[in-house]
């Protein structure tokens, strides 16, 4: 049976690894989001068949945008901060990220040295104390194991430079994924919205012109909040809409 510590020596984790864990996360909580809006939109009996005909289309296609886009965008995102192996015809070529420069750095002014001894001395008390109330507690063979890996000599050994460094590429990994959900929801959404709402509706249009001179309701506005247009509350047409939000004062 190998041994705990043979088995560490030759485990090298993906340092992406816990950054693209909650990209993939975040997506598919995405898919549900858009799959069950979709859905509601599509079944809601307060809602008009012809607001059905604007509301499913828009939130499909706006759906698959979003996340289509967020996906490509904090995957890029996560590479740039973190870092990322690539591995063809079993060569495998890193390529640096962020994290590598900040590695670097520290190694620089010695600032890598010194928390790399609190990791490891953070790392054997864990196994030895554990967390609250003991949990998480290691046996004396684990902790002995874990010590013939973390040290040599008295001192931080390669493989825990490898573990330290790992850990602060998968931080740099984490901090990607949350800059892609900030910026995706924050910014990119409601303009994909919108967008989609645009293009839905100029398709119903061409089947229907005498849709333009119908109230439009902005796909971002659910609730189909009334506009603001000259001073008076009044829902527009998706020609004045248009029109007006172009001109920059659009108040709601």
């Amino acid at each position: 049976m190998q041994s705990f510590s043979s088995f560490l020596n030759n485990f090298n984790p993906d340092p992406s690894k816990a950054g693209k864990t909650l990209l993939v996360l975040n997506a598919l909580g995405m898919v549900f989001a858009a799959i069950s809006n979709t859905f509601a939109a599509g079944t809601d009996k307060n809602t008009s068949k012809e607001d059905k005909k604007f509301l499913v289309p828009a939130g499909a296609a706006t759906g698959v945008a979003n996340i289509a886009l967020y996906y490509g965008m904090t995957t890029k995102i996560i590479d740039k901060l973190g870092g990322k192996d690539i591995t063809k015809n079993g060569t495998t070529t890193h390529i640096r990220g962020l994290a590598d420069d900040i590695i670097d750095t520290m190694k620089q002014d010695g600032s890598f040295d010194v928390q790399l001894k609190n990791f490891v001395n953070n790392q054997i008390s864990k196994a030895e104390k554990g967390g609250l109330f003991g949990l998480g507690k290691k046996s004396s063979e684990y902790i002995e194991s874990m010590k013939t890996s973390l040290l040599k000599n008295g001192l931080p050994s390669d493989y825990a430079a490898s573990k330290f460094a790992g850990q602060i590429k998968s931080g740099m990994g984490v901090l990607g994924a949350f800059i892609g959900a900030v910026v995706g929801c924050a910014i990119f959404t409601p303009i994909i919205r919108d967008i989609s709402a645009y293009f839905v509706q100029k398709v119903r249009e061409k089947k229907n012109p005498s849709l333009q001179d119908q109230p439009y309701r902005p796909y971002f506005d659910p609730s189909h909040l009334k506009v603001d247009y000259k001073g008076k509350k009044q829902p527009l047409s998706m020609k004045a809409y248009m029109a007006f939000t172009n001109s920059g004062n659009m108040k709601i």
